[in-house]
């Protein structure tokens, strides 16, 4: 009997089933947990990416802080695009967002819903809640935005949709830019400046005297006589016009006369010669550097950096001529009444032909925090960055006519404008060149294109395919919004 029970108790066979019996339940509820787990972490992070995009494209909507169901929808929208309806088998999925209260820049989600479970409903536990709260702001800290406007002869033509013309459209469509970055509420400063440009700009009274010519380059004509008779000839004879010569009558507003001109509300330039160049040849490279932007005369004789004036009156030889309105430096504007009074005003003379480089060129000496306006242009405003923005609206439409009297002079006589290739060629290498500088000079470009067929000339000047838009004319309101949401650094709060 002690035999039988020696060998019954050293006989192991059947005691792994027992065992596994013993451990089913437990090991069941581990993996069945796990399982289940996983998929609510899942479903919730699929839900929390859900709501702060959601929460971002409603923000990105608003125009300035105001806050209405388009905005909403858009939020909406994405939240449901993301998050559609039986995702990681969520049931009963609530997504509320709303403007806070105590700051209007900002919007606030909050998402919620339950997973079923597979495997722990047979313990009682059928379903786990998961949710996700979601802030974004409008981080708009402070922004000043140069806005170079093309105010062209072409600029008068209708649209190829045929409604008005395309200067009309332009200014019914900046108000947008305004009312996106319209954030007085949240204590952010946007400055706007308005860079108006033909064949040349109109900056004379932003300048100092020192920086202003005293004597000048023009074409001259001359009286050839033979037995048949007197003719005016036009040539490449260069005279120097100066204030005792003005004084014997030529008219116009005294090209030796440096106040006269810049107290004129037309007081366009001509452009100086490249930095590094003489003015005898006079030559404008078709590169622009840094220090064509910054460099500025030292005194009232640094005649190699002051600009000439831009003076129809005594320039002869040249087939059409015109002066753009003012430009305005960076300034603060109360409101849209405001700000839309300034964008007709600047776009009140159109005619001309189209040099792309001298109004992005001007735009650029505006921005620098190194060159002839550094004192507008500081790097922080109350300890808050100043991002720094050009929009660039142009039809596109080149125009470099060489008996033009442009910001170059009148290129077929005096040939001022350097490089190789066609003269638009060698302009559009000076534009391109330009947008290169104020790219490294931490200068967001943003470009669009009304109603231009090959936008090849100036799509390249964005920074990038995302700052380029292209525009019929009956959308420009829309594009000039989305601009200037854009502008605005939006960023998750939460």
């Amino acid at each position: 009997m002690s035999t039988f029970m020696t060998r019954l108790a050293q006989d192991t066979a059947g005691n792994t089933l027992a065992i596994f019996a013993a451990a089913l339940i437990p090991l069941t509820i581990m993996i069945g947990s796990g399982l289940d787990i996983s998929i609510t972490y899942m479903a919730r992070a699929k839900l929390q990416n859900a709501c702060d995009s959601a929460v971002l494209a409603g923000r990105q909507a608003m125009q300035g802080n105001n806050w209405n169901n388009s905005a909403e929808g858009e939020a909406r929208k994405l939240f449901n695009f993301n998050f559609p309806a039986g995702t990681h088998g969520v049931q009963d999925a609530v997504f509320e967002l709303d403007q806070d209260e105590d700051d209007p820049s900002q919007i606030v989600g909050r998402a919620r819903g339950t997973v079923p479970t597979s495997l722990m409903n047979i313990f009682g536990y059928d379903e786990m809640k998961i949710s996700a709260a979601c802030d974004a702001k409008r981080d708009l800290g402070h922004n000043d935005v140069m806005v170079v406007l093309d105010v062209t002869g072409s600029m008068n033509d209708a649209p190829s949709n045929g409604l008005g013309t395309k200067i009309e459209r332009l200014r019914e469509g900046a108000i947008g830019l305004y009312r996106a970055l319209d954030d007085q509420e949240g204590g952010s400063i946007t400055r706007f400046g308005l860079m108006p440009y033909s064949h040349t700009v109109n900056v004379g009274r932003s300048l100092d005297n020192r920086d202003i010519l005293v004597d000048q380059q023009y074409v001259d004509r001359e009286r050839v006589c033979n037995w048949w008779g007197c003719n005016w000839v036009t040539g490449s004879k260069i005279v120097h016009i100066s204030q005792s010569s003005w004084n014997r009558g030529r008219g116009g507003g005294g090209p030796g006369n440096r106040q006269y001109f810049r107290e004129s509300g037309s007081a366009c330039i001509e452009e100086r010669p490249s930095i590094g160049n003489d003015d005898n040849p006079f030559e404008i490279d078709e590169v622009v550097r840094r220090a064509d932007i910054d460099d500025r005369a030292t005194n009232g004789n640094d005649e190699l950096r002051q600009f000439g004036r831009y003076d129809p009156g005594v320039q002869e030889g040249h087939s059409q001529d015109g002066c753009p309105s003012e430009a305005t430096r960076l300034q603060e504007y109360d409101d849209e009444f405001d700000f839309q009074a300034a964008v007709n005003a600047a776009t009140a003379r159109v005619t001309g032909g189209t040099y792309h480089d001298v109004g992005m060129l001007w735009g650029t000496r505006f921005l620098s925090r190194t060159g002839f306006f550094a004192s507008d242009n500081p790097e922080e405003i109350n300890d808050i960055p100043v991002n720094q923005h050009i929009v660039f609206m142009t039809d596109g439409m080149l125009d470099t006519g060489d008996r033009l009297y442009s910001a170059h002079g009148v290129e077929r006589y005096q040939g001022r404008t350097q490089g190789f290739g066609s003269q638009d060629a060698r302009h559009l290498s000076r534009f391109d060149s330009t947008c290169d500088v104020a790219k490294s000079m931490g200068i967001t470009i943003w470009v669009i294109a009304l109603d231009v067929e090959d936008t090849g000339d100036v799509e390249p000047c964005a920074t990038s395919e995302a700052h380029f838009y292209t525009s019929d004319g009956s959308d420009l309101e829309e594009i000039f919004e989305a601009i200037g949401q854009g502008i605005g650094n939006l960023r998750l709060t939460r």
